[in-house]
This record gives C-alpha cells, structure tokens and sequence, in this order.
C-alpha cells in the first residue's frame, strides 16, 4: 500500500527540466530578440607539443525576458534545439557589465567644450 502511495506523490509532483551541462560564458551580442550570443572560451592542449591553447566557442542562447546585455557574465544550459543554431537557454546572469564608460577626449578637459565635429 505504501508503494502505491509514494507513486502517486511523485506523479503529483511538478516534473523539473533535467539539468543538463551547464556552461559560463560572456554574452557577445544580444541584438536579437530573446537570443543572445554566449562566448565561452576554454584551454586545451596540444597533443604532440603539450602547450596549451587558448580556444573559444559561440553559442546562441535563448533569453526569454530580454534581461541579459552585452558584456554580461552568464550561465546557460542545453536544452532542445530552438532554432537552426540556438540549443542552449539562459539560467542566470551571474555578473552584469559595467555601465559604458562615457569617452572624454583631452581637448574636452582641456577647454571645458567638446571639440567641433570635422
């Protein structure tokens, strides 16, 4: 009897998604709508010389709710395919990209005015 109620409690449950890999990269662009560009960059090494090579990898990721910006540091995971190229969907944002920094050129904090366009 008691069997048969632990198996009820678990098709009671929500079912979660399985977690599958999950991956830490830097959002390169996030210009489309709900997808992102996730550059995640890794070390191998060489199989004859042993030096150790710096690689990257693009991935597109899905973003639901737009909320991951450029330069952003992220988590995303595998899911099913999305698209022809998107896979991968956005878990959290662990660290966001500082404000871009307004460029001020030298003549500015020279003279106090911006310098006439040419």
């Amino acid at each position: 009897m008691s069997a048969v109620k632990n198996m009820a409690e678990s098709n009671t449950a929500v079912a979660e998604r399985p977690l599958l890999r999950t991956i830490q990269g830097v959002v390169a662009s996030d210009k489309a709508d709900k997808t992102i560009k996730v550059v995640v960059e890794y070390q191998t090494r060489h199989p004859k010389y042993g030096k150790y090579l710096n690689r990257r990898t693009v991935l597109h990721a899905h973003d639901e709710k737009n909320e991951a910006g450029e330069g952003d540091t992220v988590e995303i995971a595998e899911c099913r395919p999305l698209s022809k190229t998107k896979h991968h969907r956005l878990l959290r944002i662990i660290q966001r990209a500082p404000e871009r920094a307004v460029q001020v050129s030298a003549e500015e904090v020279m003279t106090g005015k911006a310098p006439e366009q040419r």
